[in-house]
């Protein structure tokens, strides 16, 4: 005769929580991996915000408002080193790995319709408009970093976070070095950068200083100003 066992058991649960939204990670450059909100093995990323700016400035109309922006005691505009691309974003100070920038401002969009553009997802992964900072009066300092022309250039990625986008430092970046983040495949070919020489070894060109000369001299109209 079976006997039943009347005594409590735990119950066990089969539900399965749902994944957080994919903008809900952010970029851990010594993991080379996106994590939920923070890395904990490395902890989370040193955010330095902008610099605020006052409503009424004395400096002249032709100095844009987002030149404003930039975070002084880090960074500052100069002449950048790709020759015919304007301004640039170079460290005052040596910034470690996994500092974060942002966010990205701009004006709203549907469309591309300048290389200032970053497209913005929605939570199911799907396009959803694009940030636009050609106006240097309604952006912030972040638009003045230019799009790296080969790994080795680069020492910023993009990310989305919780509904907008921030760059990065993926390697350590010393005093009065460029800041430059790779803009993606779409806007890299518009500004000119052979992406199939992008990630190749430094050796294959034999001499990365005369590939980027020949390079500037195709695509200085198309760089940021």
């Amino acid at each position: 005769m079976n006997r039943f066992n009347l005594r409590k058991k735990q119950r066990i649960s089969y539900y399965e929580p749902d994944e957080p939204p994919f903008d809900d990670y952010v970029f851990c450059s010594s993991c080379r991996d996106y994590v939920y909100e923070y890395c904990a093995i490395h902890g989370p990323l040193l955010i330095i915000p902008d610099d605020k700016v006052p409503a009424v400035t004395n400096l002249p109309p032709i100095v844009p408002r987002a030149a404003l922006t930039v975070p002084r005691v880090f960074l500052h505009l100069n002449v950048s080193t790709i020759r015919g691309a304007g301004l640039g974003v170079f460290a005052t100070r040596t910034l470690p790995r996994n500092v974060r920038f942002g966010p990205y401002r701009g004006v709203r969009s549907t469309d591309a319709a300048s290389n200032y553009c970053w497209q913005i997802c929605d939570k199911d992964h799907k396009p959803s408009h694009m940030v636009d900072a050609v106006d240097g009066n309604n952006s912030n300092w972040m638009r003045f970093i230019n799009c790296s022309r080969h790994w080795s250039e680069q020492n910023l990625v993009a990310f989305q976070y919780r509904g907008e986008l921030y760059y990065c430092t993926i390697r350590t970046i010393p005093r009065n070095t460029e800041l430059m983040v790779y803009y993606g495949s779409e806007f890299a070919h518009r500004l000119q950068v052979d992406i199939g020489r992008y990630n190749s070894p430094i050796d294959e060109f034999g001499n990365l200083y005369t590939y980027f000369r020949s390079l500037v001299h195709q695509s200085s109209l198309y760089f940021k100003t």
